[in-house]
């Protein structure tokens, strides 16, 4: 008896029909190219001397704290956003957990409005919603092409620098890329790599300054 009320005010409390839409999440792409041609800067042992390249993030849901729901479960981790339409965004439900008597589960969907509940979305349109601790986001994507170049200042010793490569991509095709170069600033005060260079002005153990003549190319 006790079963068959529980069921009954799950079923009761699957609402509304709502329609997920596949339409990817919302991108947002960051372009990069620093410092402007001709620039003087100065930056310490660390720091970033020249970039360029094309940042894409997509919209995730993060859950801070698992929700613990009379039908479905849904656990503090980050959900991908795979949609969105005007009144919500969707986000894919890898790890949520349905209870026995529950329908099987399609989405998640957030409401565009300050203080809404994530609710689970059903292949059947239902849904079930739960008030819960969660943050609107967004991180690099990891499929689309996301592609940076870095070069950074690692030091001197006597009269030779020493630079970084960094080279980061989203593509499985080409991963992220580490390299270190050293260069004589007896011989000249002008340095090159993959297509940037630079003219020092001066080095030190503690920073440098320089002027950017060509970024890397597109």
């Amino acid at each position: 008896m006790k079963k068959a009320i529980f069921v009954l005010l799950s079923l009761i409390s699957l609402t509304g029909c709502t329609t997920v839409s596949y339409n990817g999440g919302e991108e947002l792409v960051n372009r990069v190219s620093y410092p402007e041609i001709g620039e003087v800067m100065t930056v310490g042992v660390g720091e970033h001397m020249v970039e360029k390249g094309s940042m894409v993030e997509v919209g995730v849901l993060r859950v801070n704290q698992m929700i613990d729901g009379a039908m479905y479960d849904i656990p503090n981790r980050t959900y991908r956003q795979i949609g969105h339409d005007t009144e919500n965004d969707f986000y894919e439900p890898t790890g949520v957990v349905r209870g026995a008597f529950a329908d099987p589960i399609q989405a998640l969907a957030v409401a565009k409005k300050d203080n809404a509940e994530i609710c689970v979305i059903t292949t059947f349109g239902g849904s079930a919603c739960y008030a819960g601790d969660y943050t609107k986001a967004k991180r690099l994507s990891e499929q689309e092409d996301s592609f940076q170049q870095t070069l950074i200042y690692n030091g001197r010793i006597g009269d030779k620098i020493n630079i970084g490569y960094r080279e980061f991509s989203s593509s499985l095709a080409r991963p992220a890329f580490n390299n270190e170069v050293e260069y004589d600033l007896s011989t000249s005060d002008e340095i090159s790599y993959k297509g940037a260079s630079l003219e020092v002005i001066e080095a030190g153990n503690t920073g440098i300054t320089y002027k950017l003549i060509r970024n890397f190319p597109d």
